[in-house]
């Protein structure tokens, strides 16, 4: 059987956990089978020896801080035909972009910038942390150079397929309404409410959200409900313009 030409890629990254990176290797045996498709040419994370671009495909996860970080974060675009936000830090800034909505007389850092308010990206993995399924199909159809499409659809959609008890239905706080699906409402199904990882979908109401959450929460936790991994409302705003370009 003739073997497949590989593409090359590159997994990098910034300030982070890295729990994304190690989702996406949670299933060796997926993860070897895209070494069929791919030469992972830089892996901080999972080699020792790692290879300079260029890159057919380069993961990038975390946000960047340091000047170091921007740097390569700069080159990485250079050096890569496509880029992909992986996780909700590069995708949305992340948790640590809470700190945006402190005082400027709290803190002397700046302002936490996601990847994709830096750099160009074509595709991006949401979630805190990925989903291994969702990464590896996209991972596939960037190898067959096929268009890969999040899903669009909300979280309370797989809700009521798991046949979960609504969370706001019994006056608990819950951003599954607006939140992107894909995720199989994993949070939901521990009787945990969904937080917003993944980021808004199109069609999300902010103003109905706001009204349904703020007699459980108040206005100022209902406020930082929606930032706790990225400003939700501002995000949406800009993926709305992003689509009538």
């Amino acid at each position: 059987m003739k073997s497949l030409k590989k593409k090359t890629l590159g997994i990098f990254s910034l300030t982070c956990c890295e729990g994304c990176q190690f989702a996406l290797i949670s299933d060796y045996d997926d993860f070897s089978h895209l070494l069929h498709l791919y030469e992972l040419k830089n892996f901080r994370l999972g080699q020792e020896e790692n290879l300079p671009g260029p890159f057919d495909v380069a993961l990038i996860e975390g946000t960047p801080e340091s000047d170091r970080e921007f740097k390569l974060l700069r080159e990485i675009r250079k050096q890569a035909s496509i880029v992909v936000a992986m996780g909700t830090c590069a995708h949305m800034g992340g948790i640590q972009s809470e700190r945006n909505q402190l005082p400027k007389s709290y803190i002397k850092k700046n302002r936490v910038r996601a990847v994709t308010d830096v750099i160009r990206v074509e595709y991006m993995i949401p979630g805190c942390p990925i989903s291994h399924k969702e990464a590896i199909n996209t991972l596939v159809d960037l190898y067959w150079e096929k268009v890969t499409k999040l899903p669009d659809y909300s979280v309370c959609f797989e809700c009521r397929q798991n046949e979960n008890e609504c969370l706001l239905k019994n006056n608990k706080a819950c951003l599954g309404p607006i939140t992107r699906g894909g995720c199989n409402s994993v949070c939901v199904n521990g009787a945990e409410a969904c937080l917003g990882c993944r980021g808004p979908i199109d069609q999300a109401d902010f103003r109905k959200i706001k009204e349904v959450l703020k007699p459980i929460l108040g206005e100022k936790d209902t406020k930082n409900w929606l930032t706790i991994y990225g400003d939700l409302e501002k995000i949406h705003k800009n993926q709305i313009t992003n689509l009538n370009e």
